[in-house]
């Protein structure tokens, strides 16, 4: 006996083969697996999730007079009983429900919270147009919480991108898409989701072509020089890990020097405080290694998402890795918003004067 031989109509939900795999996979006789059955529908240690797999395996079996036994034994009992597969056998055998099984039933769904199983069992419709009601009821309820999880899932898919967290706000994405393949509204935000992230693969790789660039036109130190900053360096950080705190007079120190590479390699060494949570951002600015800097700006953002201040100073440095890889209007668009909110803000106020030239932009 395989699952390929049950039999029965396709509106109950699939039978759980896990469930029954163990007792199939010893090959029982129909007899057997008969009695197997009926004694797990009657243990009362068994929860309903299990019994019910076995509840549904007998109906689409179309073994009626074992499942018309069973629930006879389960009633006597007062056991719980499928509701969808006793108005489907009975309506099979086309038995009219008297009208104190049709209250007993009804009471019954709602009081053991078991409406969802009314919603494919049509058999006593024409019996009671309360079954129509409660149908209705359902598929309102469900369409009521469809919405809501899409609604929720856009709302984190917004968080993440305005966050700035591209991988994990397109996993988000891709997941609407699976579970609403032929909304409009998400395809198109998918269009643009993809494009957007095409203009930041290329700003990267601008940004990428503009550092090499920009670090061959810089003035190449001497050999002494870089020998000694090389030792500098070394001797650094044997200090910075056995004492950390001078790791960040050290990587100030390289601040002054403009040795941003270098200096970073320092930081890592120095303690984990805001002060110097920040000062890797200006290292890897001025390293023009701007989406790391704006990695750790969306970083800085959570871990401080309490404090006014961070949202302003995150904005500003954002905008400014912004304009660095090539995105003018997304960088000064952000300044705007600053200058709006806090129209004294006068470094925001600043680079909008120099990046338009002093041109007003209310």
């Amino acid at each position: 006996m395989t699952l390929a031989h049950i039999r029965g109509p396709v509106s109950l939900e699939s039978i759980n083969e896990l469930e029954l795999r163990r007792v199939l996979k010893k090959r029982p006789s129909a007899a057997d697996l008969l009695r197997h059955l009926v004694k797990h529908l009657m243990n009362p240690s068994k929860s309903w999730e299990e019994k019910r797999v076995m509840w549904l395996f007998l109906y689409r079996w179309g073994k009626e007079g074992t499942l018309i036994y069973a629930m006879i034994e389960a009633l006597g009992s007062k056991g719980r009983v499928p509701f969808d597969v006793l108005i489907e056998i009975s309506s099979v055998a086309r038995a009219r429900p008297k009208k104190s099984a049709l209250e007993g039933l009804l009471k019954g769904v709602r009081k053991q919270e078991a409406t969802d199983e009314l919603l494919a069992a049509r058999g006593w419709d024409k019996w009671d147009q309360r079954f129509n009601l409660i149908r209705k009821e359902i598929l309102d309820r469900k369409v009521g919480e469809t919405r809501k999880a899409k609604e929720n899932l856009l709302e984190k898919f917004n968080f993440l991108r305005n966050q700035r967290l591209v991988e994990q706000a397109g996993r988000v994405l891709r997941r609407m898409i699976e579970l609403y393949p032929h909304d409009r509204e998400l395809k198109k935000i998918k269009a643009e989701f993809d494009e957007q992230w095409a203009r930041d693969v290329l700003s990267s790789h601008m940004a990428s072509l503009t550092s090499d660039k920009f670090d061959r036109t810089v003035t190449a130190i001497s050999q002494h020089d870089d020998e000694m900053m090389t030792c500098f360096i070394q001797e650094g950080k044997k200090l910075a890990e056995n004492n950390p705190e001078i790791g960040t007079d050290l990587a100030i120190a390289c601040m002054f020097m403009s040795e941003y590479k270098r200096g970073l390699e320092i930081l890592q060494f120095a303690p984990e405080t805001p002060a110097n949570e920040w000062m890797r951002v200006e290292f890897l600015f001025y390293a023009r290694r701007f989406v790391e800097a704006m990695e750790q700006l969306n970083h800085l953002e959570i871990q401080y998402v309490d404090d006014p201040e961070t949202a302003f100073a995150v904005s500003y440095l954002r905008a400014r890795c912004f304009r660095e890889l090539g995105q003018q209007d997304a960088a000064l668009e952000i300044l705007k918003s600053i200058a709006r909110v806090r129209p004294h803000y006068r470094s925001a106020q600043a680079l909008i004067q120099e990046w338009t030239e002093g041109a007003g932009w209310e």
